[in-house]
């Protein structure tokens, strides 16, 4: 009677572990609609109770073996399975180990293969009659709850994304910028939006068919990811129009995205009736606007501002708002579209270099401690250094120095000054100074004013040693390009005479440091 009472009274807390197992899986499979991994925790604690086990592994087949995901108890589970096995249509198994009893049980539901559950209890307590079959029950239990968290977050997730490019959609975006502008609010962050439009995209479904122009949206899309954060969002939220969100990004830095998202599409996106282009509007919390509605309103602006004025161009909303309420008014193109209209008629490398020497006189910028406000004034003088060029012949252009006449060497001297007059007649009275100056040297022997030392603007400084250095390391009609440390050199050698010595001793500095981080993302893929 006693031993009896003992069975009984062992059987019953077998029954009642059955029962809390079941139970915990039932809950969970209740609240199967959130992440896999916490459903996956909770069910292998379940199971480990349900099976008295010291240790339990959920174990899913990868592309080159198997992958663990979850693991509950303090004790091993026996060893990893192989990839077959884990794909094998049955895989239900108990064997002896050591001191251990292994029991393997597979997951599977609607027809889907999930994966192993391995158990490990101690070989003292063997299984009773029936059991095996209560711990398929549970792992079946387990199964659905893991399949209806895959399913509703595949749903989710195909709820939240475009069906043509994959990127978010017009919905999901929206309400990642409301939560984004109200943390910015809170906490005092800045947030950057940045809308996108592909240039005549009616043009490209009209002659090509609607789909060369998914064709297009898909490859736009390619690109721009290529370019952006991890924590930066991305979406579709018209026909051929996009939008990027960047946290904690100030207007420059959403700027500066902007435009190497604008270049990846103009340099490799190609269509054979010619380039494909996008033009950007670029707007910043708090500056441009404190709530949503406001910071669409004033990316929009500066879109469209965009698209007036050339197209293929990124317009910061600031900027566009100061041009008007000066009277300029939409109608009159600035100084940069124009110079964009002018390029777009010569060769791409013209432009590319402008673009060159912009980014790399702002990254000296902003390691010299340059303003927002500077920074964005110095990538406009940048990029707009070399406008007075549209008064030189392009043959005299592209003829190497020493193959110049006295009079073609005057007539290229003439551009600062030629850039300078049609900036300060555009009212950029700043930039305008730079551009005039980008070509004296600090040690009087440059031009057109033979100005020395720091009678020549900072700025303008910066320019001219970006210039030089993206003059040098590109490809010519009439040279090769020089190597980077070669240019380096070059730049040191004329240090204190050309060129400033502090500004030489900055672009080294930052052009070493991005050839040994390439160096080393080379040596890890390799």
């Amino acid at each position: 009677a006693i031993a009896r009472e003992r069975r009984m009274v062992e059987e019953m807390g077998r029954r009642n572990s059955d029962l809390e197992a079941l139970t915990g899986l039932a809950t969970t499979m209740n609240q199967s609609l959130e992440e896999e991994e916490p459903i996956v925790a909770r069910g292998l604690d379940m199971l480990t109770l349900g099976a008295r086990a010291t240790g339990a592994c959920l174990w899913a087949a990868g592309e080159q073996g198997t992958v663990l995901l979850g693991r509950s108890g303090d004790g091993p589970a026996g060893p990893e399975p192989t990839r077959g096995a884990v794909l094998s249509a049955e895989y239900t198994a108990v064997e002896q180990r050591d001191e251990q009893t292994i029991i393997r049980l597979a997951l599977s539901a609607h027809g889907s293969r999930l994966g192993v559950v391995s158990l490990s209890r101690p070989a003292s307590d063997p299984l009773g009659e029936g059991e095996l079959g209560r711990l398929e029950v549970l792992a079946n239990q387990l199964s659905i709850a893991i399949q209806n968290s895959r399913d509703y977050c595949d749903k989710l997730e195909q709820a939240m994304r475009d069906p043509l490019t994959g990127v978010y959609n017009r919905r999901f975006f929206y309400e990642a910028l409301e939560r984004e502008v109200g943390r910015a609010e809170r906490y005092g962050a800045p947030v950057s939006l940045v809308v996108f439009d592909v240039d005549d995209f009616k043009e490209i479904n009209d002659t090509l068919g609607h789909a060369r122009g998914d064709d297009t949206l898909r490859r736009v899309t390619e690109l721009a990811l290529g370019q952006i954060r991890d924590v930066d969002t991305f979406a579709r939220i018209g026909g051929e129009e996009f939008a990027l969100l960047l946290p904690e990004a100030h207007r420059l830095d959403a700027l500066l995205v902007a435009d190497r998202v604008r270049l990846a599409v103009a340099r490799h996106c190609d269509l054979a009736e010619g380039r494909v282009t996008l033009s950007a509007g670029v707007a910043c919390c708090p500056q441009d606007g404190a709530t949503p509605d406001e910071l669409e309103r004033q990316a929009d602006s500066a879109l469209y501002w965009a698209k007036r004025n050339g197209k293929n161009i990124c317009a910061i909303a600031s900027d566009v708002t100061d041009a008007e309420s000066e009277g300029e008014g939409s109608d009159v193109p600035a100084p940069l579209a124009a110079l964009v209209s002018t390029l777009d008629s010569q060769s791409l490398y013209t432009r590319e270099h402008a673009e060159k020497v912009a980014a790399c006189a702002v990254a000296i910028g902003q390691q010299l401690g340059l303003s927002e406000v500077g920074l964005l004034r110095l990538r406009r003088a940048g990029f707009l250094h070399d406008i007075g060029k549209i008064a030189v012949p392009p043959e005299t252009l592209a003829k190497p120095r020493s193959d110049l006449s006295e009079a073609e060497r005057e007539r290229v001297r003439t551009h600062p000054g030629v850039g300078l007059s049609i900036l300060a007649y555009a009212g950029l009275g700043e930039e305008a100074e730079w551009v005039g100056q980008h070509h004296e040297r600090v040690d009087g022997g440059g031009y057109p004013r033979g100005l020395r030392g720091h009678q020549i603007a900072l700025e303008a400084r910066l320019i001219g040693v970006a210039d030089a250095f993206e003059a040098m390391t590109a490809e010519r009609p009439y040279r090769p390009r020089l190597a980077v440390s070669a240019a380096l050199v070059e730049l040191r050698n004329c240090a204190g005479t050309q060129f400033d010595s502090e500004v030489v001793t900055v672009i080294t500095e930052l052009v070493e440091r991005d050839e040994l981080a390439l160096r080393a993302r080379r040596a890890l893929r390799a």
